[in-house]
């Protein structure tokens, strides 16, 4: 007797062991896309905080203006600010502008210290 296929044991057990792989991976892969989108935040920071030291060596001063900075910030996820509490400090912040983790948070100084409340830091 020649049998062909599969039985539906074989078929289950498959399907089982691909449900727990996907339930292990899919996590995994989100929290990967999030720390990405962290990395478009510090890129933003990255730019505000040249274009501040280059403002800052013609002006003798910081602004919290980004258009002054010369300098073009793109961002699907992230909304930038600058608040210049003294002429010789800066904080620059990225605030997350969608998805779960909305309104979070990720800081970057004059002297390029890195902080806030988004969990990827």
């Amino acid at each position: 007797m020649n049998r062909k296929g599969f039985t539906l044991v074989e078929v289950l057990i498959v399907v089982i062991i691909i449900g727990i792989l996907a339930s292990v991976g899919i996590p995994q892969f989100a929290s990967s896309i999030e720390k990405a989108k962290g990395g478009e935040a510090k890129a933003g920071l990255g730019h505000i905080q040249t274009g501040e030291k280059v403002y800052f060596a013609e002006n003798e001063t910081y602004t919290t203006v980004i258009a002054e900075l010369d300098i073009t910030l793109t961002s699907q996820y992230w909304a930038f600010t600058i608040v210049s509490p003294t002429a010789t400090t800066y904080t620059a912040t990225a605030t997350r502008s969608g998805g779960t983790r909305v309104g979070q948070t990720v800081t970057m100084d004059q002297a390029g210290t890195i902080a806030g409340t988004w969990e990827f830091r």
